[in-house]
């Protein structure tokens, strides 16, 4: 239990740097109520926290197996996950693996700050509905869905695997696929992986390694 009258202290986990200094970015004007004690890219938190935040860009199904080792190994006793959308299927996992909230990246940064204490006070939250993000259909700028589908390309996912990881129909991920082609000006999926670095969503070395594994069993 955090100590009263003291922030709720919150490690920040993803595996893309952008994304987690970004959640450090939209927390700091409230370091009064929430300290970032770690940023962990790519492996698990070496510290204690009351809370460990983790965005799951560009990986659903990933983030929840990785919540599950956190909890079970005892990194950190509440598991926050922050995603875009909580579909049935994708609440039921979290709920099984431990996790502790689900929130959605539409909220305010206040309004996060009050989940992170919520759950750091032994409430459970955001497994009561299934609830979609809003996106937003900017005509230039890639969305944070898209970005999220590009990364997936450059780690060299096919539809069906960025599908069945993002908890979305074959023909969804198609159709982001054809947006992002046409704001990138590209026209398959090598071309498109070139641009994930200026992105900045190029797979991290730790999850390519562990997909090199994957393929060499």
């Amino acid at each position: 239990m955090p100590t009263a009258g003291k922030p709720i202290t919150v490690a920040l986990v993803n595996d893309y740097e952008i994304i987690v200094h970004g959640l450090a970015a939209m927390l700091s004007p409230y370091s009064d109520r929430v300290e970032i004690v770690e940023i962990t890219v790519g492996d698990e938190p070496q510290g204690r926290a009351d809370v460990a935040l983790f965005d799951t860009f560009a990986g659903r199904r990933y983030a929840i197996d990785r919540a599950r080792e956190m909890v079970h190994d005892g990194f950190v006793e509440h598991v926050l996950l922050y995603t875009w959308d909580a579909g049935a299927e994708f609440l039921a996992l979290a709920d099984e693996a431990g996790v502790s909230g689900v929130a959605l990246k539409s909220q305010t940064g206040a309004a996060l700050v009050e989940v992170i204490e919520r759950v750091a006070s032994g409430e459970r939250i955001g497994f009561e509905n299934v609830q979609r993000g809003r996106q937003s259909w900017d005509n230039d700028a890639l969305s944070m869905r898209e970005q999220e589908v590009l990364a997936l390309i450059a780690f060299g996912m096919s539809n069906a695997e960025i599908g069945k990881e993002l908890f979305l129909s074959v023909d969804t991920v198609k159709t982001y696929i054809r947006r992002l082609y046409s704001k990138l000006g590209v026209r398959n999926r090598a071309q498109a992986a070139l641009h994930a670095a200026g992105h900045h969503v190029m797979p991290p070395a730790t999850r390519q390694a562990n997909r090199a594994k994957e393929w060499a069993s």
